[in-house]
């Protein structure tokens, strides 16, 4: 007989990733199309945080600052990767206005990664 064991090494019980909280995937063609030499560390570091964030959603995203400050990425790192993928066509990013009539409305920036897009090898520039 076999008995899976946890993951963590502790003896425990093993437990199904899904229900260990939300992993990301990825398509293939993140390797088959060379985009993971094409990109930099920080454009896949967004990439994958974005993809995450996405889930299963339907509608473009934004990032509350606690989700933002829980991945660590610097205001710069976060700018600059942030335009590495819009340049590429992996993301778009929109303006919302956030609060109603009476608050005061803020614009915020929402994320959609194009999943797509990795479907077919990086532009060359």
């Amino acid at each position: 007989m076999i008995t899976l064991l946890s993951a963590e090494g502790d003896g425990g019980e093993y437990v199904r990733p899904p229900e260990q909280g939300r992993y990301v995937g990825v398509p293939i063609e993140l390797w088959t199309e060379g985009w993971i030499i094409d990109l930099s560390a920080t454009g896949l570091a967004l990439l994958f945080i974005l993809m995450e964030l996405q889930g299963g959603h339907k509608m473009p995203r934004y990032v509350t600052t606690y989700r933002r400050e829980a991945y660590g990425l610097s205001a710069d790192t976060w700018t600059r990767a942030r335009k590495e993928l819009e340049h590429n066509g992996l993301l778009k990013v929109h303006r919302i206005p956030q609060g109603g009539d009476f608050d005061y409305q803020r614009l915020r920036n929402t994320y959609w990664i194009h999943v797509d897009r990795l479907k077919a090898p990086p532009t060359l520039t």
